[in-house]
């Protein structure tokens, strides 16, 4: 229009911003002023648009939310707390088991809320879902809290496979690629005390393409913490029901611990083409699992850079695990790691046990074991092959290479060097200690000591790109060199 002016950006957006107040607010206001704010939080779920932010005054909302809007990729939609005050969603008095739903919508952004307290089978605090022929891309879950999502009150209860819970849970039934959950980001976000059954904390299953799962905090939860899945037919095409494509970098996961089961603070059943970085994982059933338990494979995965200590069953399972199925773990690489003290109940399998695996690389990681003096466990399980360890360091709190266990097949060597030269593997390994900076604090320190024989020992060759970080987030190569575990020395 003649002489009309151009509304830039920002002057779009405060006119697409809308505002909540449950104490305030009515859903028969416009919703554009504070003071014409809206009382429930689905009145926006029901009414945003794209390019605006819906601001939510702090309180508690007693809500059963379902989101019926969807941005667009150039114009998402945020719902976000108002003026840093905390928004509690809490599902403790709504009839149903899911409190926060969202079905074949994208370009959504959820950030600084907090999803909390119901306590019934089947729970949910937060249920994503691509459906069969919709789909879902561009969601984001930034700096949100996830808590008391219960299937029973008591957190020592033993429950059977149809008793769950579920913190965040994301679906990819969809039929096609088209229809698939894509570019899902689950970032900077705290899920911690939740009762979860057979369940997760944060689990994404089916067809489910091009993820990132980054610097959450997943604690206290009574099963496993983060999951990557594949194969149990959430989507109805057999070569899409994977999780793939995915990073899942820079998360801690502590105290994940079943009572019923081997729990793991990041576990990988079936999905591919994943990088596990730089996660931190400690006093969880295992620190980080690779495994596929339904018919299929999983494959492709890299774990690097990751620290791994203090877990009770052990730092790191590799492997489908029961002959009831196919399922085993293929090609995947696992370098540049540091393993602490793992399998503190005790139980024989050492740093790593290696079940059903074939074509998977174990270099440049550090394994320093508690009092068993065991190292791993490769176990006797078909089909296994081309399963290869070298570049490696390991030491034992016995600090003697002829006194250690490493259970290889239906073979038990006890010396390290019985074991290089029965087995052909770590032929440029060494048993030494690492000399960490300082392990034995509150709060370990796994950063080298410029005496280490760990730096500079890595196979360089493994590190494909420059690009790379180590743990403390710094360059991974120094002049060309790589250093043994999860830190790099500069």
């Amino acid at each position: 229009m003649s002489g009309g002016k151009n509304m830039s950006g920002a002057e779009v957006a405060a006119a697409n911003n809308l505002y909540v107040d449950g104490i305030n607010g009515n859903d028969g206001n416009t919703g554009k002023t504070l003071n014409t704010a809206w009382k429930t939080i689905q009145k926006s779920f029901d009414s945003a648009t794209a390019g605006g932010t819906v601001f939510i005054k702090g309180g508690t909302y007693h809500e059963q939310l379902t989101v019926n809007v969807s941005g667009t990729a150039t114009a998402p939609i945020t719902f976000r707390n108002y003026d840093k005050t905390p928004v509690y969603i809490d599902g403790s008095t709504i009839t149903g088991t899911t409190i926060l739903s969202i079905t074949d919508k994208s370009n959504l952004v959820f950030k600084n809320l907090v999803v909390q307290n119901i306590t019934k089978n089947n729970a949910q605090g937060i249920l994503l879902v691509a459906s069969k022929n919709g789909g879902v891309s561009n969601v984001t879950f930034s700096h949100v809290g996830i808590q008391h999502i219960n299937w029973s009150a008591s957190a020592t209860a033993i429950p059977n496979e149809n008793q769950n819970a579920q913190a965040l849970i994301v679906y990819g039934q969809g039929a096609t690629q088209q229809n698939a959950v894509s570019n899902l980001t689950i970032d900077s976000c705290e899920v911690n005390n939740n009762i979860l059954g057979f369940s997760e904390a944060i689990s994404l299953d089916g067809n489910i393409v091009g993820f990132k799962i980054v610097n959450n905090k997943v604690h206290d939860n009574t099963n496993i913490g983060i999951a990557a899945i594949g194969h149990y037919k959430t989507s109805s095409t057999p070569s899409l029901d994977q999780a793939r494509s995915g990073k899942i970098t820079g998360n801690i996961c502590y105290n994940d611990n079943s009572l019923y089961a081997a729990s793991g603070g990041i576990y990988v059943d079936g999905a591919r083409d994943i990088v596990i970085e730089r996660n931190l994982c400690y006093k969880n059933g295992y620190g980080l699992e690779v495994g596929n338990e339904e018919n299929g494979t999983a494959s492709n995965i890299t774990v690097a850079d990751n620290i791994l200590y203090l877990n009770g069953y052990g730092g790191l399972a590799v492997g489908g695990y029961t002959t009831a199925t196919t399922g085993q773990v293929l090609n995947c690489i696992f370098r540049n790691n540091t393993f602490y003290k793992n399998n503190t109940l005790f139980d024989g399998s050492g740093e790593i046990i290696i079940t059903k695996a074939s074509g998977c690389k174990f270099e440049n990681n550090i394994f320093y074991t508690n009092s068993q003096n065991l190292l791993f466990s490769l176990t006797p399980i078909a089909p296994q092959a081309n399963n290869s360890f070298n570049y490696n360091c390991w030491y034992t709190i016995g600090k003697n290479a002829n006194n250690i266990q490493v259970n290889w097949l239906n073979k038990t060597y006890t010396t390290f060097g019985s074991y290089q030269s029965g087995t052909k593997q770590d032929l440029n390994s060494f048993f030494a200690d690492p000399l960490f900076t300082n392990a034995s604090l509150a709060v370990p320190n796994f950063q080298l000591s410029a005496a280490s024989p760990c730096v500079n020992a890595g196979n360089a060759a493994l590190i494909t790109s420059t690009a790379e970080l180590d743990f403390a987030g710094t360059a991974r190569l120094n002049n060309g060199k790589v250093d043994m575990g999860a830190y790099q020395k500069h």
